[in-house]
């Protein structure tokens, strides 16, 4: 290995790790119409057992920090990728409710502080020059692993015994932990600034503040929620409006490669024209796409659209991904962005609570879907607030 093609490769593991993130956390929503029948869980049950993982990605996402400044990045990296590996391949054997719920929150807490190690680090990694396209291709991951399992859904193998896709999400990360720990480097520990102090929290949430983090949280928070809601529930339906296995897996592959092909493309249109445009393009023309998505029926329409939503909710995501750090200065870069990601995972949790909830209320899968329209509304308005009045650093 040649000193100039290390950090590379170290990237490539970061890639990886990301793309196996990704892969876990699409799983249960993959797995749910054969996994919720055989463990005779009820919709309402089905929902808390999908926000469970959520949760855990946002108590782990709290707690890698800390952790990090004691015992430096790689360690808590890899400590992370073990744990949501080792609890993935639990989830394969559980026999309840109440187990599913515990080993879910655990693998979500690995996962939780998996991602933001990955990003500091590829960053860290990278030279000046292509630190936003590095962060933006492992970031693509993560939709890209979701894809993966969507894959893998589709084959006989995973048809006949849906434990088969978390033996494969469990024993793979636990594989590349052996890979990370020979090849990926320590960088440096994070800033003493990132920690809550007076001067952070006025710069948080100042009254020339006050604006910008309201409009971060709540727009992190919206997609956050509608995204969460698909990836679980989004299988389910289709399957509930008599769409096989293997066009289900189909569809969410569809779902995945769009939204990462979307990311990229937020990063690339927020670098040329800024983000109003390309916000205000985003969140109308993705509320259109689900309105249209609830009415909808057969294979090669729910594709196209699947498609299409799956870009636009990973292009808002990412392009406020792209959009929050600048709107704090170097001081509490660290404090306002780890937190608008925090008020995202908060709002995943509640995205699958809220499927589950309308369907044991009898929702039809259409009234699901539209349900996510006004929500992207909240989460456009806020996004495009930041644009018009939210401070920059």
């Amino acid at each position: 290995m040649t000193k100039s093609s290390a950090p590379w490769i170290a990237i490539g593991l970061c890639l990886l790790a990301a793309m196996l993130e990704g892969f876990d956390i699409a799983s249960m929503g993959v797995a749910a119409p054969k996994m919720l029948p055989d463990l005779g869980l009820s919709r309402g049950e089905a929902g808390l057992a999908f926000s469970a993982s959520p949760f855990g990605l946002f108590i782990g996402a709290l707690m890698a920090g800390p952790f990090a400044d004691r015992l430096g990045r790689k360690p808590v990296l890899l400590a992370s990728v073990v744990v949501f590996g080792l609890f993935s391949l639990a989830t394969a054997w559980v026999p309840n409710l109440d187990v599913l719920l515990l080993v879910r929150f655990l693998c979500g807490v690995g996962l939780g502080g998996a991602m933001p190690m990955l990003l500091a680090m590829s960053s860290e990694l990278a030279g000046e020059k292509r630190k936003a396209v590095t962060v933006g291709l492992v970031t693509a991951g993560m939709p890209l692993g979701g894809a993966l399992v969507s894959l893998l859904a589709r084959g006989e193998a995973a048809q006949a015994d849906w434990r088969l896709i978390f033996l494969v999400g469990g024993a793979a990360p636990i594989a590349l932990a052996v890979l990370l720990t020979l090849f990926l480097p320590e960088t440096k520990a994070k800033s003493a600034d990132d920690v809550l102090t007076g001067d952070s929290l006025h710069a948080l949430f100042g009254r020339e503040r006050l604006a910008t983090t309201a409009s971060l949280w709540i727009s992190f928070a919206a997609i956050g929620l509608v995204l969460h809601l698909l990836l679980n529930w989004l299988p389910s339906l289709l399957n509930s409006r008599g769409l096989a296995g293997p066009d289900i897996g189909g569809i969410m592959i569809l779902f995945n490669v769009g939204g990462a092909l979307g990311g990229l493309f937020s990063g690339w249109a927020i670098d040329r024209m800024g983000a109003k445009r390309p916000f205000l393009a985003i969140f109308t023309i993705l509320m259109a796409v689900l309105f249209a998505m609830a009415g909808l029926s057969g294979v090669p329409a729910m594709a196209l659209f699947g498609f299409a939503a799956g870009f636009l909710i990973m292009a808002g995501q990412f392009g406020l991904y792209a959009l929050a750090p600048q709107h704090y200065g170097e001081k509490v870069r660290g404090v306002g962005v780890g937190a608008a990601v925090s008020a995202g995972r908060l709002g995943s949790v509640f995205g699958p609570i809220v499927g589950g909830t309308l369907l044991s209320l009898g929702a039809s899968s259409g009234d699901v879907v539209m349900s996510t329209v006004p929500i992207v509304a909240v989460g456009g308005f806020a996004a495009l607030a930041l644009t018009v009045w939210g401070r920059k650093q």
